[in-house]
């Protein structure tokens, strides 16, 4: 980012967006949050299934 912080997102997973001031901090924060939202889905009986990837294009 323009302020000098970094955005981790993992885009399959709903509201992952970890801002910190060091790219490693960030990655790390992400996937924490990652693995504890797997974790809270498994112990709803609910597990996550990744989302089809499809190939996007738009026109400029």
């Amino acid at each position: 980012m323009p302020d000098g912080m970094y955005v981790a997102t993992c885009a399959e997973v709903p509201s992952c967006r970890i801002l910190r001031q060091n790219k490693e901090h960030a990655f790390t924060d992400a996937r924490k949050y990652v693995m504890q939202f797997l974790r809270e889905r498994e112990a709803e009986g609910r597990p996550f299934e990744v989302p089809e990837i499809r190939e996007v294009q738009f026109r400029l």
